[in-house]
């Protein structure tokens, strides 16, 4: 009996006495020892003690323990009956106490895992309440990119409508001038019938000069503020290579490595390029500088101008880049 089991504790209301006590009680009415006991049940002297203290080892057969118990009350003249009695009690008594140990044992275990099951509700609400978060935040940078190119788009139809109100305008100024004109020439007809008459021969050299013009495909255009002296020096000019007031075109290469939305103008207010390229296009464009140039996504796009890399390095990813080149 070397392995023992500790007492357990009874109700309040329930007095349980021990084999142990018993037997103790008659050996010291008696007057004898625990050696002496021990000497003559063949036993050991602490396992004597141990019967005394109900410690019983619960690796000991329960038929051994009984018959410690006979022998033992025999030898002290006890009653073996109620030494048996007494030791079937705290039989029960001890396993009633074993089944409320596992009962408790159980309920914290239950009271545990509630807490955990409850920790980990909790953190499962934080990450989906970052999620949410997260989504919210992304749509609203989506929105705020496509208000950016919307505003950049309307920025370009303005100033294209602009451009054609001033070439309507332009084309008025002309009318108003060429009737100006024509008014001039009979006012002047009343009153000089010679001066009309080379008004009209030079008015017709005039015309065959701007019709030569228009059919060889000439670039430039002749101004409205030309005398009729200076256009009938045209010819000689036109005669060359190339009219010295024409100002040479400049070349952009574009080439994107994603798809990309572009909006392109040249110096006159002519659109170049307007739209969505893909990806691997490569996109040769002339006119005539400087340009008004809009990139939706700078880090898709390497432009070369004259043979030369336009440095887009001060743009980063995902901002619309708009900018006149060459600059100023």
């Amino acid at each position: 009996m070397s392995n023992t089991q500790q007492p357990i504790d009874i109700e309040n209301d329930e007095v349980l006495i021990g084999p142990g006590q018993i037997l103790r009680d008659a050996r010291n009415q008696q007057g004898l020892t625990e050696q002496q006991v021990a000497e003559h049940l063949n036993l050991r002297p602490m396992l004597v003690a141990q019967i005394e203290k109900n410690e019983f080892d619960s690796t000991t057969p329960e038929i051994f323990v009984r018959g410690y118990l006979k022998n033992f009350a025999r030898f002290v003249g006890a009653n073996e009956s109620e030494v048996l009695a007494s030791y079937a009690s705290l039989t029960i008594a001890r396993h009633k106490g074993t089944q409320m140990q596992s009962f408790s044992r159980v309920t914290r275990q239950k009271a545990e895992n509630n807490r955990l099951m409850m920790i980990i509700y909790f953190i499962i609400f934080v990450l989906v309440a970052l999620t949410v978060m997260w989504w919210m935040q992304d749509a609203n940078n989506k929105t705020s990119e496509q208000g950016v190119a919307e505003q950049s788009v309307v920025d370009d139809v303005n100033q294209t409508n602009t451009a054609v109100t001033s070439d309507d305008s332009e084309s008025a100024v002309d009318s108003a001038a060429d009737s100006t004109v024509d008014t001039t020439i009979e006012t002047n007809e009343t009153i000089e019938a010679e001066t009309v008459s080379e008004e009209k021969a030079t008015n017709d050299t005039a015309n065959a000069i701007t019709q030569t013009v228009i059919s060889s495909n000439a670039p430039a255009l002749i101004p409205q503020e030309q005398s009729l002296a200076e256009i009938t020096t045209l010819p000689t000019n036109i005669d060359g290579t190339e009219h010295e007031n024409i100002t040479p075109l400049e070349t952009f290469v574009f080439n994107f490595v994603g798809d990309c939305w572009v909006n392109i103008f040249d110096a006159n207010g002519d659109r170049l390029a307007w739209g969505i390229k893909r990806a691997d296009y490569k996109m040769t464009l002339t006119g005539k500088a400087p340009f008004t140039i809009t990139l939706g996504k700078p880090e898709l796009v390497s432009i070369e101008y004259n043979k030369e890399t336009v440095d887009l390095s001060q743009y980063l990813p995902g901002q619309i880049a708009k900018f006149v080149w060459p600059k100023a």
